[in-house]
C-alpha cells in the first residue's frame, strides 16, 4: 500500500495491537498524526478493547466446569452440540476481542444480510406478532425460523423487546426488535442456516451489522452501536437463542 492509502478499520485495530508491517505501521502512524478525526478512531477502538478486556477477559481465565465437560464427552442425544458451540464461541469472543470481527466480508455474496436488512428496512413481507404470552412467543419464533430458538433477553445491555416479525416466504424467518431507554433500534433477525458457520462484523450504512452462524442457526443483529457493544449484543443473543 502506499504512504496516502487510506488506513482501513482492520489495519487501524492491527496497528492497535503491533500487529502490521513495519513500513505499514509507519506510515499509519503518520497518518494518525497528521488526521484528528483518525486518531478519535484510534481512542475509540483503544477504549473499546479495554472495555472487552474488562467485561470478558476473567472469563478466559475461568476453567471450564466439570459437568461442561461431561456434557461434552457424553453420548450425543438432542443437539447437544448447540450449548457446546455457544459457550465455545463466547469463549471465542472473549478470547480474540474484536479482530475475527473486523474482516470485511463480501456484502454481496450474504443473502441471508440483504434478508435481514429487507426485514430491518420493512421491505419484506411479514406479519407482525402482538400479544403473545412469554410462553407462547418462543414457540412463534421457533416456527417462522424454522429452527429451535429462544428470544434472548438483552436488558443486560440495556435493550428490552418491543416487537417480534415473522416471515413466511422463502427460507421464513423471525426478526426480534430491541430498543434501548434512548429508543435506540436493535435488531435480531434469525432462521435455519445454509449450514456455513460465519462470523462477520462491519459497518454499513451507519450501523454496525453482525452476522453470526452455525451449523443450524443464521442470525444477523443490527444497530447503532460501537464494534465492542455489538460483540457483547452478539455473545449475549446467540447464548440466549440456543441455551
Amino acid at each position: 500500500m502506499s504512504l496516502g492509502a487510506p488506513v482501513s478499520e482492520a489495519e487501524l485495530s492491527a496497528f492497535l495491537d503491533g500487529e502490521l508491517a513495519d513500513a505499514r505501521a509507519r506510515d499509519v502512524a503518520a497518518a494518525i498524526e497528521a488526521d484528528p478525526a483518525l486518531a478519535a478512531r484510534l481512542a475509540a477502538f483503544s477504549a473499546d478493547k479495554a472495555m472487552l478486556k474488562d467485561v470478558f477477559g476473567p472469563l478466559a481465565a475461568t476453567p471450564v466446569p466439570q459437568d461442561w465437560v461431561a456434557r461434552a464427552q457424553a453420548p450425543r442425544r438432542t443437539r447437544p452440540w448447540r450449548s457446546i458451540a455457544a459457550l465455545a464461541a463466547c469463549l471465542m469472543v472473549a478470547v480474540i476481542g474484536g479482530a475475527l470481527y473486523l474482516r470485511q466480508p463480501a456484502v454481496q455474496e450474504r443473502e441471508i444480510v440483504a434478508a435481514a436488512l429487507a426485514a430491518r428496512d420493512g421491505k419484506a413481507s411479514g406479519s407482525d406478532v402482538a400479544g403473545a404470552v412469554a410462553g407462547q412467543i418462543n414457540d412463534v419464533a421457533s416456527q417462522a425460523a424454522h429452527v429451535r430458538v429462544k428470544i434472548p433477553d438483552l436488558k443486560p445491555m440495556g435493550y428490552s423487546l418491543t416487537a417480534l416479525h415473522v416471515y413466511d416466504g422463502g427460507e421464513g424467518a423471525a426478526e426480534m426488535i430491541y430498543r434501548d431507554g434512548r429508543g435506540r433500534r436493535f435488531s435480531l433477525y434469525v432462521r435455519r442456516s445454509d449450514g456455513k458457520p460465519r462470523f462477520d462484523q462491519f459497518a454499513q450504512g451507519g450501523e454496525r451489522i453482525c452476522v453470526w452462524q452455525d451449523e443450524e442457526l443464521g442470525m444477523v443483529m443490527s444497530g447503532d452501536v460501537s464494534t465492542a457493544a455489538m460483540q457483547r449484543l452478539a455473545s449475549l443473543a446467540y447464548t440466549g437463542l440456543t441455551l
